[in-house]
């Protein structure tokens, strides 16, 4: 991955390409680049690569439109084949309008780019510090500095991720848990373990995306709406280990 899809964080891929072309120059180093389009110049990775993958839909484009950008090492085997369309990589009638509207799209996006980068990471870290500021024991994933403006990732103490998700959806507000269920279990999310996150932590984690339709007004409102459940799911519990149900 360019950038991780759970907690924002930015792989350097111009290094990894180098470090592969110096010591296995016969391997085939494919990247996707589906969550970085939108905060990173592609163009300072492509030379790196000789694949690399993108979805329509993360940066305003339709749903069902992707791009394979390939350097021309590497003979991709085709999933669908038949006609011969598309260099014989997929066959099958071009879907023209999508692939239009992706591509205007993403002229947008590259065109907006910086300046939509500045204005989503003053309202990620408008987030990130209500959330500190009216929520003890709010830890914030990742430093900025290391991952991109989009991406909003905490844990919170004292709640766990699934809970909190049923109470933000009454809330109409959008977010994910960077937890699963395994085996009827709660399980933290490897991502979180890998990086050193203690498991009671990694229980609360909440992930929180941020793009071109986010306004000041999101912002304040998701504040208010998750401060509100993590209260709810906090005093719920106190009442529970309070009547001797709970330990």
């Amino acid at each position: 991955m360019t950038v991780n899809n759970e907690v924002g964080s930015i792989n350097d891929i111009a290094a990894i390409g180098r470090l592969t072309r110096r010591h296995a120059p016969q391997a085939v180093l494919h990247t996707d680049a589906v969550q970085a389009v939108s905060w990173l110049d592609l163009r300072d990775i492509t030379p790196h690569v000789d694949l690399l993958a993108l979805s329509g839909h993360k940066f305003g484009g339709p749903k069902g439109v992707g791009v394979l950008i390939e350097r021309g090492g590497p003979k991709v085997d085709p999933l669908i084949i038949g006609g011969g369309q598309e260099r014989e990589r997929r066959s099958g009638t071009h879907n023209t309008a999508g692939i239009v509207a992706l591509a205007v799209a993403l002229e947008l996006t590259d065109a907006e780019r910086e300046t939509e980068n500045v204005r989503i990471a003053e309202l990620r870290d408008r987030l990130v510090a209500g959330l500190q500021r009216s929520i003890p024991g709010v830890r914030e994933t990742l430093e900025t500095a290391d991952k991109v403006a989009g991406s909003a990732h905490v844990c919170i103490s004292g709640v766990e991720s699934e809970a909190l998700l049923y109470l933000l959806d009454e809330a109409s507000v959008c977010a994910s848990a960077a937890s699963a269920c395994a085996s009827g279990a709660m399980e933290p999310s490897h991502v979180l373990a890998a990086m050193g996150i203690p498991r009671h932590e990694a229980m609360g984690a909440l992930r929180l995306t941020l793009g071109h339709t986010t306004q000041v007004a999101d912002i304040d409102r998701g504040v208010e709406a998750i401060t509100g459940a993590v209260d709810r799911l906090r005093a719920g519990r106190s009442v529970v280990a309070a009547n001797g149900a709970a330990s």
